[in-house]
């Protein structure tokens, strides 16, 4: 219910599904195509509880939720209906070049990292498992561990192909024919045994292996995004089903294996030559450069421009040497600077948010802990650039490789394990540099903490501190006056089985909430039909006024309060129109729900039938 709630309000802050073009999530943050940036409320959003922050990046709207974006995404997907997402093919917003770059490469790697990654530990596992004996090179489990680890890298195309036809919009089936054309036996065995070109009407199709390739598909899908289009509208639609997919494979694919897919194949060495000679020539210096500089290249999402390098330099060499080592050591260095906060601050929450983000740092996700606090306290996230800086020079001097594609945080070391070699401990000492340095220099030089943050964290400590060493039970009135009804009997399956906690339901018959007690707001909805509490005493209740009245986009609804702010027992809280919402044929049942119910021995319902607002007692919960 959290997760849906929060999809909810960014739903409707960043304009509803109809402003929204195309949508998808990275390991960190929700990223979005929008018709209109305009309508974006930026601000609200960056205050919602359980977002971390958010920035326009690449033609996108990029908002970061940290390990729940996953969940939170689902919720907002359930929102987009069929009509929407045929409305959204013809996006005519304007980006500029990089722009447009970016939010294409992007678009296409974001959705297959899942697969990418794993295989990628797979790998550095298997190395991990050889160095300490566990495993022979030589044996049959290492061969199908090794299936399990290439095998991901090997049919890539086959990936790129489906994620860059919803990209460009255009049909997947075909998309991954092209894939299919590329990686055919012919081509991939005539390029192995240096046979000769073949020729098909005058042209000559070379024979290249495209394995583990990505720039060859993503231009060919391109191709057929544009022909497939242009088939559609002059194939008769009685035949379109048949002639126009005929008529795009026949046009695309000797195009794509004659013209397109060598020049992609191309580019891609030429990338991986670029950066190869720059850390051969200068690697300290670029080291210093990407090491430090990588945190800013993340936060504008220009990492995604390397990917094509990074996988050509993984399909010709075995390794990269600039990408994944230089996000390693920053993310390091994010990670000593987090922690340096957490023993550093002197305030509980900014302890507390610290720590919380220093382990996701740790295992290479490190939005969270940039945009919640290095960058938010400026000096720690000077430090990690300093930290991360270091790191990068002792990369770049000893050319420190990584032989698989994977998360860079401390799962990833043993993707620097290399035979005859001492890339791991290379590695290590880059690694630990920046962690060490980032920490260091975060604990010397401090950092402000302000106090509009001081402020609340006296106003939480206040409520959630009542130690009373008591057995009293705690009293949560009837926010409204009406008839009191099971939980179990609501309609809306998310209450009904106690997932967000114990409580009861009640038909309303006034058109205002009450506060159930005394204490503050946690949390507020932009639609208003939905209001969170904590008692002075730690009692956190939900008040849902309705089902599905999220749909109303705060038509009919009125918020007296904000959050944060101190209630007392009997102040109203919310007003509605209880007659247009019934009239409307919504279920104006209201939910009044203990979310930590956990953390009591038990919740009494002592309600009776019929209920009269700040008087009549609903629960007790039991310490």
């Amino acid at each position: 219910m959290e997760n849906q709630l929060l999809a909810q309000q960014i739903m409707t802050l960043i304009g509803g599904s109809k402003n929204v073009s195309q949508s998808w999530h990275c390991i960190t943050r929700l990223r979005f195509n929008l018709f209109d940036d305009t309508k974006v409320n930026m601000k609200e959003i960056n205050q919602l509880n359980g977002v971390i922050g958010s920035q326009f990046s690449g033609g996108q709207y990029q908002i970061i939720i940290g390990a729940k974006v996953a969940e939170v995404f689902q919720e907002m997907d359930k929102q987009f209906t069929n009509s929407n997402n045929e409305k959204t093919t013809n996006n005519k917003k304007n980006m500029n070049v990089l722009d447009t770059i970016f939010d294409v490469i992007s678009g296409i790697f974001t959705p297959l990292m899942p697969a990418i990654i794993g295989s990628g530990l797979i790998k550095g596992l298997m190395a991990l498992f050889v160095v300490f004996g566990w495993l022979s090179s030589e044996s049959s489990s290492y061969v199908v561990l090794t299936v399990f680890s290439d095998g991901v890298f090997y049919f890539l195309p086959f990936l790129v192909a489906m994620t860059a036809a919803r990209k460009f919009k255009t049909k997947e089936s075909l998309a991954v024919a092209l894939a299919a054309m590329l990686m055919y036996p012919t081509l991939v065995n005539g390029a192995a045994d240096g046979a000769s070109p073949l020729s098909m009407f005058g042209l000559s199709i070379p024979l290249n292996n495209y394995s583990s390739t990505v720039l060859p598909i993503i231009l060919g899908v391109l191709l057929l995004s544009i022909v497939n289009k242009w088939m559609d509208k002059i194939v008769p639609e009685t035949v379109n089903i048949v002639f126009s997919p005929m008529l795009s494979l026949l046009i695309t694919a000797p195009i794509l294996l004659a013209f397109v897919a060598p020049l992609g194949n191309f580019l891609g060495k030429y990338l991986e030559q670029i950066f190869t000679t720059l850390f051969t020539v200068a690697g300290p210096l670029a080291g210093l450069l990407m090491g430090g500089l990588m945190p800013l290249i993340v936060l504008t999402g220009m990492h995604y421009a390397f990917f094509p390098g990074t996988f050509a330099s993984l399909q010709k060499f075995g390794y990269d040497i600039m990408l994944l080592p230089m996000n390693l050591v920053a993310n390091s260095a994010q990670a000593g600077a987090v922690l340096g906060v957490t023993l550093k601050s002197k305030k509980a929450e900014t302890k507390s948010l610290a720590f919380s983000t220093f382990i996701p740092a740790i295992f290479g996700i490190t939005e969270p802990a940039i945009y919640g606090v290095t960058l938010r306290l400026k000096k720690p996230f000077y430090a990690s650039l300093i930290g991360g800086g270091v790191g990068g020079t002792i990369f770049g001097f000893f050319a420190v490789k990584a032989t698989a594609f994977s998360i860079p945080g401390i799962t990833a070391l043993p993707t620097y394990i290399m035979k005859n070699s001492n890339n791991f401990m290379y590695a290590l000492i880059g690694y630990i540099a920046s962690f060490v340095i980032s920490f260091v220099l975060t604990m010397l030089w401090g950092f402000e903490e302000d106090k509009k943050d001081e402020t609340k964290d006296k106003k939480i400590t206040t409520l959630k501190s009542d130690p009373q060493a008591t057995t009293q039970p705690i009293d949560i009135f009837s926010p409204v006056k009406g008839c009191l009804i099971p939980l179990d009997d609501v309609s809306d399956e998310t209450f009904s089985s106690g997932m967000m906690g114990k409580g009861v339901a009640i038909k309303p018959l006034g058109d205002t909430i009450y506060a159930p007690f005394d204490g503050e707001i946690t949390m507020t909805t932009p639609t208003n039909h939905a209001i969170g509490l904590r008692s002075a005493k730690g009692v956190e209740v939900l008040i849902h006024v309705g089902i599905d009245t999220v749909n109303l986009q705060g038509k009919y609804f009125e918020r007296f309060v904000s959050e944060g702010e101190r209630i007392n027992k009997g102040q109203p809280l919310l007003r509605y129109n209880l007659k247009e919402i019934i009239g409307l044929s919504y279920d104006e049942t209201t939910m009044v729900i203990v979310t930590n119910s956990a953390e009591f021995l038990d919740i009494i319902i002592t309600g009776e039938e019929n209920v009269e607002a700040t008087t009549s007692r609903l629960m007790m919960c039991i310490q």
